[in-house]
């Protein structure tokens, strides 16, 4: 390895070390990582003048001189999320650490034509401009959507549910001026990416989306998996009863047709609030219910479980509504059915499901490649990948 590259190999590993300790001195850096710290100074000095890195204050004395704190530079570049709903978009911007900066929501209904990419496009850099910040410090836009999307991040190849089939990249990319053209992400795939963004533990996982409409992701050794040509974890297409009810897809006995949140209420004059209020209530009609929808889930995740043998982490509308007692059940029924193979399904609640900082998350990794020696380190000491 020639000198240019060692150069280059040392400050990248000093970058990587002062991003995930957030706060770190000369000396220590020098410790961790024996490099001699003449050579540490010298790198310090140069992410210093790069942007990357800042020298503010002092540690406290141990006896001889104050070291001085050398901590990461958090905005120096920020990301763009826009999660494209029916009725509504949210846009955030991300900074380097994943941390939301700034949120909006906008009441516009989804239309896949020109004026509505316009429309979202305006806004988009209404919001940018409302940050206040250096248009190079901008990395790029992801946008969540419903649909399938294909693995490039172009264009969506289904999409029945907002009618998104068709709408590509381009066609709001073009409205978009403060950035390249963005990239496209699976709402479900987006919101599980910042879920494990923000839990790096998870290894293993199905992340199961309860929304009006099922949506699933698969965590494989910390990176969520795709398939060859489109995501995986499309739970909700799985025959749940051969011959069941018309899917919007097409066929019938979808997992979506009885798993869904939209088919807990489906047929009933009420929402989500108003049924779990009666549930709650000790209501036997309600109860009944919702013991039926935990039946077929269960046999859903059964189906899961006996293939992947993962933790499920339940996320989505109904999430927030459950309580241990539903997990309890839900265990139970998953138990029931696997007869020889009696092992507790892990489950995990996640409240907080956000597409939008997720579709964002793409760009933030790219950058912290570039200035890092190992491409699989981020916060926490965790893997990360795109």
């Amino acid at each position: 390895m020639d000198l240019t590259s060692i150069k280059k190999l040392n400050r990248s590993r000093i970058y990587q070390l002062v991003y995930q300790k957030e706060k770190i001195s000369k000396p220590e850096i020098s410790s961790q990582l024996k490099i001699s710290l003449p050579t540490v100074s010298q790198c310090v000095n140069e992410l210093i003048q790069l942007g990357l890195v800042t020298s503010e204050g002092f540690f406290e004395s141990n006896g001889g001189r104050k070291a001085a704190i050398i901590t990461c530079n958090r905005n120096i570049k920020v990301a763009l999320g826009v999660d494209i709903q029916r009725e509504a978009i949210r846009i955030v911007a991300i900074n380097i650490y994943g941390e939301i900066l700034h949120s909006e929501k906008h009441d516009i209904s989804f239309e896949n034509n020109d004026l509505y990419c316009a429309r979202v496009g305006n806004l988009i850099i209404s919001f940018f401009i409302s940050l206040e910040i250096p248009r190079d410090a901008l990395l790029g836009v992801g946008i969540s959507i419903q649909g399938l999307v294909d693995n490039a991040g172009t264009h969506i190849t289904f999409g029945p549910i907002l009618g998104t089939e068709g709408f590509s990249a381009e066609s709001i990319g073009k409205y978009i001026s403060i950035a390249d053209t963005p990239i496209l992400v699976h709402d479900t795939e987006a919101s599980a990416s910042y879920a494990l963004w923000q839990h790096p533990q998870i290894k293993d996982a199905l992340f199961l989306v309860l929304n009006r409409n099922l949506g699933g992701a698969v965590i494989i050794n910390g990176q969520i998996h795709r398939g060859i040509s489109r995501p995986s974890g499309l739970i909700a297409h799985m025959t749940l009863i051969p011959n069941g009810k018309l899917c919007y897809c097409g066929k019938k006995g979808c997992t979506e047709s009885y798993c869904s949140a939209r088919s807990l209420v489906e047929g009933f004059d009420e929402d989500f609030q108003t049924f779990f209020q009666l549930l709650r209530s000790g209501d036997e009609q309600h109860h009944q219910r919702w013991l039926e929808y935990l039946s077929y889930l269960s046999q859903a995740l059964y189906n899961y479980q006996i293939l992947m043998n993962t933790e499920i982490i339940l996320s989505g509308e109904l999430s927030q509504y459950l309580i241990p007692e539903d997990i309890e059940i839900l265990t139970q029924y998953v138990m029931n059915r696997m007869g020889i193979f009696q092992e507790y399904p892990k489950f995990t609640i996640n409240k907080t499901t956000q597409a939008a900082p997720g579709a964002a998350l793409p760009f933030i990794i790219k950058f912290l490649q570039e200035y890092m020696q190992d491409e699989k380190i981020y916060p926490n000491d965790t893997n990360f990948s795109i």
